[in-house]
């Protein structure tokens, strides 16, 4: 792979073809020998510290990829000398439910720190389930948050 360092729009697209094409070995080959990776999924909070700890969580990813067919579309938010910002919207079986932000810091042409923030099924205020799932999750905050949204509508 080419270095993609000051080239963002190439990186994202780089990014998306090896997610899209589950293409794992190219995708580890852009982390640095002690490159650190921060993924968050739906609130559960995974940290890897060096290529030894990254290699077998992206094992695990493909798997899932591979096993439960995942499409992304990637963009990029901002970039500069070494930082690259993505987010991404896509899912899993043909859906379009997920969202995430990707925070790549890149030295010397290689990852040395891969922040990821996923959100696994992304729904519109108006959905019953997102509502019941923030219920469950957070009771006090959604219901200070329906009675203020409540409050508001009606002023």
């Amino acid at each position: 792979m080419t270095d993609l360092r000051l080239d963002a729009a190439k990186f994202a697209a780089e990014a998306e073809r090896m997610t899209n094409e589950v293409a794992v070995d190219e995708w580890e080959a852009l982390y640095h020998h002690d490159a650190v990776a921060e993924w968050i999924f739906d609130g559960v909070r995974r940290s890897y510290a060096g290529i030894e700890e990254i290699r077998p969580a992206l094992a695990v990813l493909a798997e899932l990829w591979r096993n439960q067919p995942f499409r992304v579309r990637k963009t990029v938010q901002c970039a500069d000398s070494d930082t690259i910002v993505l987010t991404y919207e896509g899912g899993f079986r043909g859906r379009t439910n997920q969202f995430g932000t990707e925070i790549w810091t890149l030295r010397d042409g290689l990852v040395v720190r891969h922040q990821m923030y996923c959100y696994v099924d992304v729904r519109g205020p108006e959905s019953i389930w997102a509502n019941v799932r923030m219920l469950l999750i957070q009771p006090r905050l959604a219901l200070a948050a329906l009675r203020s949204e409540r409050r508001h509508r009606a002023a």
